[in-house]
């Protein structure tokens, strides 16, 4: 009976110590996960701060500069030249400014007019050529334009070749979803459009930008080779062999606006275009 009894106490004893370090383990897990989540809210906060204080010291820069030239934006602009520079205290951000007006603006394929958007016909041209110059078929760069342009638009009715509610809300679509009856807010939204799943995405990485306006204009002082097509659909009469002769020849200090460009390449004859 005595080693019985002490055969009951040790089991006994090693039970209490299992449930204990099964409490110590549940204790240091909440207590780990509770340490890693302070420690993220703090990096969140820290980064927040970082960022803001980046995008403060940028917007002073350019203000700074536009100042003293709000005409010309070239490739030797100190803006685009020079990085900034950002102390913290374990560390050194630096940080560079791009221009982003190299790209054409998929809300400028819509205008606003009496609250309403309407096909912005003249920039539609533009899309039409910049596909065209890409090989896209010429009826699926229509249906990219009223999907486009349906997704946008605040009514129910598709367009010939466009989409509305019933079907991004239907069985053929998934996730399921509704159009969205505004501008885009970011460039990957297109991907939910079936005509430019077709396409293919490279195109639009590489040409297309969204910003929150209807304007499309592009800076050719900033271009660079890769966008001979983009610059070529800009202009009616301009073949992309004549955009790369050009991109190849902008001088260091840039045009000042269309008219140097005219003067500089008088042969081509060049419309007004988007610049």
């Amino acid at each position: 009976m005595h080693y019985k009894t002490k055969g009951v106490v040790l089991i006994s004893v090693l039970m209490i110590v299992l449930l204990l370090s099964s409490v110590a383990v549940l204790i240091g897990n909440n207590y780990f996960v509770s340490f890693k989540r302070a420690q993220y809210a703090e990096f969140q906060t820290v980064s927040l701060n970082i960022f803001r204080n980046i995008e403060s010291l940028a917007q002073k820069k350019i203000d700074n500069e536009l100042r003293f030239n709000s005409k010309i934006h070239a490739k030797n602009n100190s803006l685009f030249l020079n990085d900034f520079i950002f102390e913290l205290n374990n560390g050194i951000v630096t940080g560079k400014i791009t221009d982003a007006s190299n790209c054409f603006n998929i809300n400028s394929i819509v205008t606003k007019v009496k609250n309403e958007f309407k096909p912005n016909e003249k920039n539609i041209e533009v899309f039409k050529k910049l596909m065209s110059l890409n090989e896209v078929d010429l009826n699926l760069t229509d249906e990219a334009i009223d999907q486009i342009i349906d997704w946008i638009d605040g009514d129910s009715n598709p367009r010939a070749y466009g989409l509305e509610d019933y079907y991004y809300s239907g069985p053929l679509n998934n996730p399921k979803e509704y159009t969205g009856s505004r501008l885009f807010y970011a460039l990957a939204e297109l991907k939910g459009l079936p005509a430019i799943r077709k396409i293919g995405w490279s195109i639009f990485e590489d040409n297309f930008c969204v910003f929150p306006d209807n304007i499309l204009n592009v800076n050719i002082n900033t271009l660079e080779m890769r966008h001979d097509m983009l610059l070529a659909s800009m202009f009616s009469n301009m073949p992309y062999t004549d955009a790369q002769y050009i991109l190849d020849n902008i001088p260091e200090e840039g045009f000042r606006d269309i008219n140097d460009l005219k003067r500089a390449f008088p042969s081509y004859e060049l419309d007004n275009g988007n610049m």
